[in-house]
């Protein structure tokens, strides 16, 4: 069985996979700021309802984003801990592929610009939506979002790897600020 989180978007959500690609549970909760504790309400659901336990998971998968910078790094940190925990492999898989891994997919990267991902071809970030159809529009508003349940056919070409590899897979850098003045007392050389 593996264990897969996705927690890029406003929509959290888990799945329990089996290693051939079969969905035994999959759910999701519209859980924004708060993908942690969906994750726990959810992956606690999913145990009770299949009478899997976690100890039998082969892999634990997380969404690598992009999405949002907290949201991405909850699934990642859920995935890493149960891996270091149980000493099972991690795999990642990117949000464009969790929502459609066959088609041209557009996701919300800062206000009026956009992430889009054809197949075949890196992301670009860009103010100009496609004038081809897409398969997924994400997060803002969309009703495609990155779901867990969709590891499952992505599973037999996905690499297994150590969960201290797995990271977020961040298309620009977190727009997060440093403090101009340090706290005190903090050595920042």
């Amino acid at each position: 069985m593996i264990v897969a989180f996705s927690t890029s978007s406003r929509v959290t959500s888990v799945a329990l996979l089996g290693s051939d690609g079969t969905v035994a549970w999959a759910g999701s909760e519209h859980a924004p700021q708060r993908a942690s504790g969906a994750c726990i309400s959810l992956l606690e659901r999913a145990l009770a309802e299949t009478g899997a336990r976690l100890e039998e998971a082969t892999a634990f998968a997380a969404d690598l984003g992009p999405g949002s910078f907290t949201g991405v790094r909850v699934g990642i940190v859920m995935a890493k801990t149960f891996a270091f925990v149980y000493g099972r492999p991690c795999i990642g898989a990117d949000s464009f592929d969790l929502i459609s891994p066959t088609g041209t997919v557009v996701l919300p990267s800062k206000k009026g610009e956009y992430f889009i991902r054809r197949v075949g071809e890196a992301p670009v970030r860009t103010t100009e939506l496609p004038a081809e159809p897409y398969d997924g529009f994400g997060f803002a508003g969309g009703d495609t979002f990155p779901d867990a349940a969709r590891f499952a056919p992505l599973v037999s070409k996905l690499q297994p790897m150590a969960a201290e590899a797995l990271v977020p897979a961040y298309l620009i850098e977190p727009s997060i600020s440093v403090p101009k003045k340090p706290f005190p007392g903090v050595n920042r050389g």
